[in-house]
């Protein structure tokens, strides 16, 4: 059966959000989608029957492969690693509601490179067990006992990044404002007690080397940083799309490059968990809108 070259590539959006939400790295992402279709013109498709499903194949087992070796290096990086932020894209947008948001990819970062596709794969592409037996070339109980691994992981933590957007908003309109104010009472006010803190600077800006836990603890931190963002030239804060949810984003007001991104989740009101990425390598594709 020939297939027709042109209409494989309108799976690439879907390519790239597999092998996103696996990696957590854009250009790690991009470079998996672009060997794909490199390969592919190179190959005789003649005989493929179901491209979407093979290059599905394709894009999963090298995400899987090439997570192996990501994570030889992540635990040797500089303090806590935190997925790279995407602004929102036709090419990547939420398969499930937050199923892109920081917290979650960060949380995806305690299962192993099988059971992170077998779940991804189930949880936000709703694909069946069958499809995935020849997915991954593994017997199909195999993939379920994975699956099942993989949710025992993490079941606790995943109801903690259900999406209010509206109180979402109201909380960054909060945070900005306790903030601005030094106002330590009121930022405690809006944190849970048992508030996770988390700061990736990658050995090259200033940032918490180790997770921080507790109210006192970590507001006291983000008042400090917030206080050395304000001490800076003027700088620009914006509310962006990112990963699926609000965020803040810092800029330099001289050239506009960005210097923080703040995420955070939130549960039954208050922030239960804040994500801080100050790696300039992972900054590069935000920019500040007038």
């Amino acid at each position: 059966m020939a297939t027709d070259q042109a209409d494989v590539y309108e799976y690439r959006p879907l390519l790239f959000s597999i092998a996103y939400r696996m990696l957590g790295e854009k250009q790690e992402a991009e470079d998996i989608v672009q060997d794909i279709y490199t390969r592919w013109l190179e190959m005789d498709v003649t005989t493929v029957q179901q491209p979407r499903h093979y290059l599905m194949r394709a894009a999963t087992n090298r995400s899987i492969n090439r997570l192996k070796s990501l994570q030889q290096q992540r635990e040797a990086y500089p303090g806590p690693w935190l997925p790279e932020p995407a602004t929102a894209t036709p090419e990547l947008v939420p398969a499930h509601e937050n199923d892109l948001s920081i917290g979650f990819l960060f949380l995806l970062e305690k299962l192993n490179p099988l059971e992170r596709a077998v779940f991804l794969l189930r949880e936000s592409f709703d694909v069946p067990y069958k499809e995935l037996e020849t997915i991954l070339d593994i017997p199909e109980t195999n993939c379920r006992q994975h699956y099942h691994r993989a949710k025992e992981k993490l079941q606790q933590e995943k109801k903690r990044f259900d999406l209010d957007a509206a109180r979402h908003q109201q909380l960054i309109q909060a945070f900005m404002d306790a903030c601005m104010q030094h106002d330590q009472s009121k930022l405690v006010s809006l944190l849970k007690e048992d508030i996770s803190f988390y700061a990736d600077g990658g050995g090259k800006a200033s940032s918490a080397g180790r997770p921080l836990f507790g109210q006192e603890q970590v507001s006291k931190f983000i008042l400090g940083i917030f206080g050395k963002l304000m001490a800076l030239a003027p700088y620009l804060l914006q509310v962006q799309w990112v990963n699926g949810q609000p965020a803040m984003v810092f800029f330099l007001s001289a050239d506009e490059s960005p210097l923080l991104c703040a995420c955070f989740e939130q549960e039954d009101g208050r922030i239960n968990s804040f994500y801080f990425i100050r790696n300039p390598d992972k900054l590069k594709d935000l920019h500040y809108y007038a």
